[in-house]
């Protein structure tokens, strides 16, 4: 994987070989943070029945819950500054680049927005709702409404993944991970989204994880030896 990393080094303009590092440390601290606040929470899924709802809106730590969901919403917005940097330092070579990256820039915020605003803030409405005794039928409606959230996400996700893959097949940066790789994974996204109701949708984000990590290795490992070399 290291050798399809590093095939070819990044243009970066005036972008430091250190930021390249924090970057790619940013995004791998994301998915780190992401299966941390995972392993401390309860969910529901569309079509669970009462029994399970209970489950996992009344029953269990209403603390533990809540510390797992903001540990989740961190993660979340470690991943701005990722999508910032990315957004100024891959894709700058083209006309069609810059426009790719910016999409993608755009694309990866609106889906930590929708995340945050809607997902989170129903996840843990839904959590409040099922500890202080409101009825389960309500609880499980408005947790409900972060599942959908989160498939909504996820067609903007495909968006931030495949624009992102064409700024760096623009650029030549990790034209096969990066690059093909996300056009693939967007694509594998959209086929999630569509698969809702079978589960699919787990499956594709966790293959944009699985992709975001070669991208967080692909910026460590392609930064520049010097900024002046960035520019050349």
């Amino acid at each position: 994987m290291s050798q399809v990393m590093t095939e070819t080094p990044p243009r970066a303009d005036a972008h430091s070989p250190a930021l390249f590092r924090v970057a790619g440390g940013l995004a791998i601290a994301h998915v780190v943070l992401l299966f941390a606040g995972f392993s401390q929470e309860r969910s529901t899924a569309l079509g669970d029945g009462l029994d399970e709802a209970r489950w996992a809106l009344v029953e269990g730590s209403l603390a533990r819950s809540m510390v797992g969901g903001y540990v989740e919403s961190l993660a979340f917005v470690l991943l701005l500054p990722v999508l910032v940097f990315l957004g100024r330092a891959v894709g700058t070579r083209t006309p069609v680049g810059r426009w790719a990256s910016a999409t993608s820039l755009v694309a990866g915020a609106t889906y930590v927005a929708i995340t945050l605003a809607t997902g989170m803030a129903a996840g843990g409405a839904a959590l409040h709702a099922g500890h202080s005794g409101v009825d389960l039928e309500t609880a499980r409606l408005v947790a409900d409404v972060r599942t959908f959230a989160f498939f909504l996400s996820l067609l903007v996700l495909a968006l931030q993944a495949a624009a992102l893959g064409a700024a760096a097949l623009s650029d030549r940066f990790s034209p096969r991970w990066t690059g093909v790789g996300g056009v693939v994974v967007g694509i594998v996204l959209l086929g999630g989204v569509a698969g809702g109701g079978l589960g699919l949708h787990n499956y594709a984000s966790l293959v944009w994880t699985v992709w975001w990590i070669g991208v967080a290795i692909a910026l460590i490992r392609n930064a520049p030896m010097q900024a002046a070399d960035a520019r050349s």
